[in-house]
């Protein structure tokens, strides 16, 4: 079954990270679309992070990023957003 996504050079967007509604200086990677996937790498974006990816049609609610290793970010956690997409 082919993929619903269409993550391209054309469809990429700019996210800024703000994880501070839910009390947390930042988010840890994800290495798939699922909170349980948590990544420990020295690297995790801290809030004001800006990084670049694509909303996934997919996987609702996540967005895959540009990373080399392929990670993933959910966009709410706790109801509340912590991938921002009016990045400047």
């Amino acid at each position: 079954m082919a993929s619903k996504d269409n993550f391209t050079a054309e469809t990429k967007i700019k996210i800024r990270l703000d994880a501070s509604a839910n009390g947390c200086s930042g988010m840890f990677w994800r290495s798939k679309p699922d909170m349980n996937a948590s990544v420990s790498a020295p690297d995790w974006p801290r809030n004001g992070a800006v990084f670049l990816g694509w909303k996934s049609q997919e996987h609702p609610g996540w967005v895959k990023v540009d990373h080399e290793k392929g990670y993933w970010m959910p966009i709410e956690q706790h109801g509340k957003p912590v991938c921002h997409f009016d990045a400047k």
